[in-house]
């Protein structure tokens, strides 16, 4: 029932190394969904920039699924996903970084292929255009604002680091 000294500095120990292990895995999870969040949110905003001009200069109507709201709602919670997957990549892999990228510039490019060759009626444009924009932020930008020093930190590790 009662722990001598050394048990208890064990178990002291074994606390304070899960607390920081969970402190130390946290801030880079919440690195990755900020970026992810983020990165959705710039996704979004240029995707509808770029649909919004696309329909103008071509005069294409069809495509109502990808109306804004639905854009503003499915961008953001794609890239925390892919944020998540970042941090798993990063975390689990040597190189997790690159092969992140890799892998995201690997599905854009098949994503492209597959768009070319099933889209129809005038919407293989706006896709593409989609899919460019999209394949770039994941494969670029999340990278970068999820391991960038000074963005997405918090009190301590700007401390610690500047």
């Amino acid at each position: 029932m009662f722990c001598s000294h050394h048990e208890k500095v064990s178990i002291h120990l074994k606390i304070y190394e899960m607390i920081h292990w969970a402190n130390s895995k946290n801030t880079s999870i919440s690195r990755s969904l900020m970026a992810g969040l983020a990165c959705g949110i710039v996704a979004a905003v240029l995707n509808v920039a770029y649909g919004y001009f696309y329909r103008k200069a071509t005069a294409f109507t069809g495509a109502t699924l990808l109306e804004p709201l639905i854009m503003f709602v499915a961008f953001p919670l794609l890239f925390v996903i892919a944020g998540l997957i970042f941090f798993e990549m990063t975390d689990s892999i040597k190189k997790g970084g690159l092969m992140f990228t890799l892998l995201f510039l690997l599905i854009m490019g098949a994503a492209m292929v597959i768009n070319l060759n099933s889209a129809e009626g005038g919407k293989e444009g706006l896709l593409l255009g989609i899919i460019i924009i999209t394949g770039f932020l994941i494969s670029f930008l999340l990278p970068f604002l999820a391991t960038h020093a000074k963005i997405f930190t918090d009190k301590e590790e700007f401390t610690e680091s500047a």
